[in-house]
């Protein structure tokens, strides 16, 4: 598993040296975090690298990479949980225990496209909902870096990680 981390992130964690890494062969396998401040908090928005599907979390208190990793799989568990799409994502994912690798970002699509996302969950915190309904926000934004089903120009994360789970 790789997760990938900003370097304001990395620093935050006190993680190594991060290197460059290409995309995971496993696209379920491959995530992206970037940390932001809302309402004098930290926060982390975890993606995954190639669906953008994405979770909110406190990033309060959290000041070692390996319980980074383990409070964004969680958080992206319950919002999986939430959208009823936990159970595909399990039956798809690699079973038991697996070796994590902690990389740089991979590009500026990657790190635009989870500004973009950032943003709209800053809206949705400001209105005044939960970090887990401002992530079923995210999952449903239209995002140009996603295709649709019909091949068009936007996408959603939550049908394109909805398509990945059903698989070929």
């Amino acid at each position: 598993m790789i997760i990938r981390l900003t370097q304001k992130l990395a620093k935050k964690v006190k993680a190594p040296e991060l290197q460059t890494s290409p995309l995971c062969d496993d696209p379920l396998c491959d995530w992206s975090m970037q940390m932001f401040d809302f309402d004098r908090k930290q926060h982390v928005l975890i993606c995954n690298t190639r669906t953008f599907y994405s979770a909110v979390f406190l990033a309060g208190g959290i000041a070692a990479p390996h319980k980074l990793a383990v409070a964004g799989l969680q958080a992206i568990g319950e919002q999986l949980d939430g959208d009823m799409l936990l159970d595909a994502y399990q039956h798809r994912s690699t079973p038991g225990p697996m070796a994590v690798t902690y990389a740089k970002s991979l590009n500026r699509v990657i790190t635009g496209s989870m500004n973009e996302l950032i943003l709209r969950a800053t809206v949705a915190m400001a209105d005044g909902v939960s970090l887990f309904k401002a992530s079923a926000e995210v999952n449903r934004m239209l995002l140009s870096a996603l295709p649709d089903r019909a091949g068009g120009k936007y996408g959603t994360p939550y049908d394109v990680m909805t398509r990945l789970l059903e698989g070929p």
